[in-house]
C-alpha cells in the first residue's frame, strides 16, 4: 500500500490541518447556534414582564424548632442544601 513513509514534517502539517478543520467547524456552530437564538429570540419576545407583587410572608403554622428538623430532613433525602430549595408550604400527611 504505502510505498513510502511520511517525513515529520508532513505529518505535524496534517495534523495542524485537521486541527484547523475540526476548530473551525465549532467555531462555525458556535456562530449559527449564536444568530439561531437571536432570530428566535425576536420572533417570539414576549411583552415587558409584570412586576411581581410583594407578598407578604404568612404566619408560620409551625414553630422553628419543627420547622428546622423537617428542613433538615428534606435537605438530606434530596442531598441538596438548605439554600438550593424553598419549602412554600407544609401540609401534615
Amino acid at each position: 500500500m504505502w510505498t513510502g513513509g511520511m517525513t515529520f514534517a508532513d505529518s505535524i502539517i496534517i495534523s495542524l490541518v485537521g486541527l484547523l478543520v475540526v476548530f473551525s467547524a465549532l467555531a462555525v456552530l458556535a456562530i449559527a447556534v449564536i444568530i439561531i437564538s437571536k432570530v428566535i429570540g425576536t420572533l417570539f419576545k414576549e411583552s415587558a414582564p409584570k412586576a411581581a407583587a410583594a407578598v407578604a410572608a404568612p404566619a408560620p403554622a409551625i414553630d422553628e424548632e419543627s420547622y428546622a428538623v423537617l428542613l433538615a430532613a428534606v435537605s438530606e433525602e434530596a442531598r441538596l442544601s438548605g439554600e438550593q430549595f424553598r419549602v412554600t408550604s407544609i401540609k401534615e400527611l
